[in-house]
């Protein structure tokens, strides 16, 4: 691929992504990418066959800053179990504030074709033995059996993730559909989630 291709496969991947945040998935369409790109629909075609050929790339682009990124946070010997679960969350938290259509499409291929996402991460560089390993090593550090560390880690996913799953609930409910104040609200819980889950350790040893 030559400087000029990649140049343009970048132009569209960043054009996608917003469309993407804009409507979703869903609402995306391939002549709206385009336009926002300033490139003809075929030109589009040309670089990425679908719509969903689009989005695979830029979440195996996202999964592949994150997971590699997370299992060397949490598998660190240098770091304290404080710094490692502050670390995870304001990283998982970022990923999804910068795509917010991610947590959808995930919980839409979890129950539409669970084969098909775990494909996606394995491609994303995602091994699941580095998860196996970052749970034993919270059920070392704790204390605890390796069932409970498995409670806590999913514990402390699900508080990151829900918010952004259940938005255009939650926004429409508790925020009366105001976007910019929705997204302050998730950039707070950075911190309140890490305080919670912190304090939560206590319990658990």
């Amino acid at each position: 691929m030559t400087e000029k291709q990649k140049d343009t496969e970048q132009l569209i991947l960043c054009a996608a992504r917003k469309v993407f945040i804009e409507k979703g998935l869903d609402g995306a369409r391939m002549q709206e990418i385009a336009d926002e790109a300033g490139i003809n629909k075929a030109l589009l075609h040309y670089y990425f066959r679908s719509k969903e050929k689009l989005f695979e790339m830029i979440f195996q682009e996202e999964l592949g800053k994150f997971f590699p990124k997370m299992v060397s946070l949490m598998s660190s010997p240098e770091l304290g179990l404080e710094d490692k679960i502050r670390a995870f969350i304001e990283n998982y938290t970022s990923v999804f504030l910068k795509n917010p259509f991610l947590p959808s499409f995930i919980l839409r291929e979890l129950h539409r074709d669970p084969e098909n996402l775990k494909q996606f991460f394995v491609k994303s560089g995602f091994d699941l033995n580095n998860v196996r390993f970052i749970i034993n090593g919270l059920s070392n550090q704790l204390g605890i059996s390796y069932d409970e560390a498995r409670h806590f880690m999913i514990n402390m996913v699900s508080l990151c993730i829900f918010p952004f799953a259940g938005r255009p609930l939650i926004e429409k409910i508790l925020f009366s559909e105001d976007k910019e104040e929705y997204n302050r609200f998730l950039n707070e819980r950075k911190e309140v989630v890490t305080k919670y889950v912190i304090s939560s350790l206590k319990t658990c040893k």
